[in-house]
């Protein structure tokens, strides 16, 4: 069987063996309970524990397995089955939802998901064995160049010279971003005067957009999820506790959510 990761330390490729992961050089790496592996060195640690909190991974896994994200991940399949998927990775794979949804619908497909967030890989193992997960930067992704025939980023930072790096010379680079009303009616009801979001307009050097696909609908949230929809957002973070808890008070929420994906191919060096 062939494993996908490289070193942090040397840079060569590792294999499983037992419940560690181990390269040439014999550097360690252990799987941790769920099964993801580390691979951020502590010395290239920004903060104690970078990424989302445990509370935050909570609720956004709440929300995506009641199948709120569901029709962003249709979209995500339909585009791949356009292209070579032979190898995808996930950067910034949060709690493995997006990469669970693609693993399903390609099971031949050598998939690894990624995250900067011990929590967020950690729900992302338990959610989907099928795939190998780690705890990785996106800016230091532990993948061999050109290794990779698409990347998923959604919702997270991008690193487009790295993202050259790991993708083969045909490679695609689907992008999910907000689209400027997603979550409006939310935000309705957080604020008096709510405003749309802004515009993400940066666009990843070395690459050449040949898609963009709108996913847009509304949805309703039901009991707790009300309260975990808030809370996977930064909305939770500037809301009065008044605010929030006649919020979290109600049965039901009915909102919209809205998203932007854009399918990006690697310019030829």
């Amino acid at each position: 069987m062939e494993y996908p990761f490289i070193c942090p330390k040397c840079k060569r490729k590792m294999t499983l063996e037992g419940k560690s992961y181990y390269c040439p050089e014999r550097h360690c790496f252990d799987l941790a309970k769920s099964g993801y592996v580390n691979l951020v060195l502590a010395n290239c640690k920004h903060s104690a524990e970078p990424g989302d909190n445990k509370e935050m991974i909570l609720a956004r896994v709440n929300v995506m397995q009641n199948g709120y994200y569901d029709s962003l991940a249709d979209c995500i399949v339909e585009i791949l089955k356009g292209h070579q998927h032979d190898t995808v990775a996930d950067v910034g794979c949060g709690v493995g939802s997006l990469t669970s949804r693609v693993k399903k619908a390609f099971p031949d497909c050598r998939l690894i998901g990624s995250d900067i967030s011990k929590n967020a890989a950690d729900a992302a193992a338990k959610l989907c064995k099928e795939v190998p997960f780690c705890v990785a930067s996106s800016n230091a992704l532990p993948l061999e160049s050109e290794s990779q025939d698409a990347l998923l980023c959604a919702f997270a930072p991008v690193f487009a010279e790295e993202f050259l790096r790991v993708l083969r010379p045909d490679g695609i680079f689907i992008r999910v971003v907000p689209d400027t009303m997603h979550l409006f009616r939310l935000k309705e009801q957080l604020y008096a005067t709510p405003r749309p979001n802004e515009r993400d307009v940066d666009e990843p050097q070395g690459f050449t957009k040949i898609e963009t696909r709108f996913v847009a609908d509304d949805f309703t949230a039901y009991g707790e999820t009300v309260s975990s929809l808030v809370k996977m957002t930064p909305y939770y973070y500037h809301t009065s506790k008044e605010d929030l808890a006649r919020l979290f008070a109600k049965e039901s929420l009915t909102t919209n959510r809205a998203f932007e994906v854009r399918v990006y191919k690697k310019i030829p060096s």
